[in-house]
């Protein structure tokens, strides 16, 4: 009996497992092969998915509220800068904004529409706050800044969008003028760009010739000695213009044609040229006609040169006691420099031509 019980609990047994194995081959083909994962598994993908920055997580930076930053605001008629953190700069000092300049003054309203000065330097602001950089229109005349927003007041030349400006002792741009530097001429045109002027060849003149190889002397001490055989005192004090222009006739050989004016008093005296043009009508009825080796008298017969040559709408000339040292008065020498001058300008008396 006991055999027989052994054996029926032994069929039992293998029948349950056999049941079991026919259930886990079933339960495997349906997957694949692959078990389920576990949830420790399921908890490790999604902290991955979360560290990678999955679907959900850009969907939800997408929707966050932009970064604050820095700004300009208007407050009643004045401009402050607020920091990113929506406060008030009390502050002063310089801040940029969108790649533009502002001053702040201490308390916080921004500098405007005003020159004003920080640490021995100018600045410019315009009536937003924003400084002024580049060449720009102040008070109807240009100027110049750089990209600091330092305001040039030193003379020389600037270059700007391509374009060549001079400005001024002072800081002015020069516009619709001409101008010569270290003795080459200039002009600018209305908005103020500088080109070179051709230096004329003197429509070859002798006396020209002789000029161009005096132009950067320094002192008239030669000319005057030359033609007053006196003691030469070095300022305005011993004006020596009108006696550069014999000694280049002189020294051309061609003296003999301005001798007759020494009827009308020396020819280191400029109302001399001037007395001998109207009593032998040798003025250039049309400046445009002037040429090389005819004399230029200026203002009312207080400067005396040479011309150059004429070249479009500009008298080329060569002067003795000329330049900015040669202003009356300021106790310097003058100097023997070219010059340049629109045909039409004011300062120019007359121009006279010499000899028969």
């Amino acid at each position: 009996m006991r055999s027989a019980k052994k054996v029926r609990v032994k069929r039992t047994l293998t029948a349950l497992l056999l049941m079991f194995v026919l259930s886990f081959s079933a339960v495997y083909a349906e997957t694949g092969g692959e078990p389920e994962s576990t949830d420790e598994e399921a908890v490790q993908t999604e902290t991955v998915d979360e560290i990678s920055g999955g679907p959900e997580q850009a969907g939800e930076e997408a929707s966050r509220e932009p970064e604050a930053k820095a700004e300009i605001i208007k407050k009643g008629k004045n401009y402050y800068y607020r920091e990113a953190d929506g406060k008030i700069r009390k502050k002063s000092g310089f801040v940029t904004v969108d790649g533009k300049k502002y001053y702040i003054r201490k308390g916080g309203k921004i500098r405007t529409n005003r020159t004003f000065k920080v640490n021995k330097k100018y600045y410019r602001a315009n009536k937003y706050g924003v400084i002024k950089t580049g060449v720009y229109s102040w008070n109807g005349k240009l100027y110049y800044s750089y990209t600091s927003g330092v305001w040039r007041r030193r003379e020389g030349f600037v270059h700007w969008k391509e374009q060549t400006y001079y400005v001024t002792k002072g800081g002015k741009i020069i516009v619709d003028d001409v101008f010569t530097v270290n003795n080459i001429p200039y002009a600018s045109n209305k908005n103020g760009h500088a080109v070179t002027v051709v230096i004329p060849d003197g429509d070859g003149s002798k006396v020209v010739a002789v000029a161009k190889e005096q132009v950067g002397i320094m002192t008239g001490r030669e000319y005057w000695r030359w033609y007053y055989k006196t003691r030469f005192v070095d300022t305005d004090r011993t004006p020596w213009c009108g006696a550069f222009v014999a000694w280049c006739y002189n020294e051309a050989g061609l003296y003999k044609k301005i001798t007759v004016a020494k009827k009308f008093g020396p020819l280191g005296y400029v109302p001399s040229y001037s007395r001998y043009a109207d009593r032998y009508g040798k003025w250039v009825k049309k400046r445009k006609k002037a040429k090389g080796g005819d004399i230029i008298v200026f203002g009312s017969n207080r400067h005396v040169g040479l011309v150059e040559g004429v070249v479009g709408k500009y008298i080329i000339t060569i002067e003795g006691n000329a330049g900015p040292t040669a202003a009356i008065g300021c106790g310097k020498p003058g100097a023997v420099i070219r010059n340049i001058y629109k045909i039409d300008s004011k300062r120019i008396k007359g121009i006279i031509r010499p000899g028969r």
